[in-house]
């Protein structure tokens, strides 16, 4: 539905941005069948663990420095646990990790002292494709950090 009403791919791009600069509070999750177990892709094991959260800490676009006017699509995912990794490209020891090091190097220095991490690590950090996340991950929750001059009303009773 939100891909819909933000006109395909690049809208649900769109609006992952737009959420992010909200300072939204997101997360993903991997629907599996019941209980939380190693996720198969096509190529074996992903390093990822079904009907689990993950956090979604930062929806990033950066200029790609080999392909000039492309934009690399990425997210900075982690796993609450503080181990258990995408294990495919963009994760550690990929070759898209060790081509752009220097690129996501430097957009780790910008983040918070308590926030940057080490890319090799195994600290549940890692980084994973736009379109890689979402052929791999089913659930997104977003929760919407409504600003401070909105107003709401509650009621209590019941749904009758």
């Amino acid at each position: 539905m939100i891909v819909d009403n933000y006109g395909g791919d690049d809208g649900f791009w769109k609006f992952l941005i737009e959420r992010d600069q909200d300072g939204c509070l997101m997360g993903c999750s991997i629907k599996g069948n019941g209980k939380e177990g190693t996720h198969i892709g096509d190529d074996g094991p992903t390093g990822l663990i079904m009907n689990h959260a993950y956090g979604l800490n930062d929806i990033i676009q950066l200029d790609d420095p080999f392909n000039k006017g492309k934009v690399l699509k990425l997210l900075r995912i982690r796993n609450p646990w503080g181990n258990s990794e995408w294990n495919g490209a963009w994760g550690a020891g990929s070759d898209e990790l060790d081509k752009y090091k220097e690129v996501l190097e430097a957009y780790i220095k910008t983040l918070d002292v308590d926030e940057q991490f080490g890319l090799e690590d195994d600290d549940g950090t890692f980084f994973m494709s736009f379109d890689d996340w979402k052929e791999t991950f089913s659930t997104i929750f977003v929760n919407i950090d409504f600003p401070d001059s909105w107003t709401g009303v509650r009621f209590k009773s019941a749904w009758t």
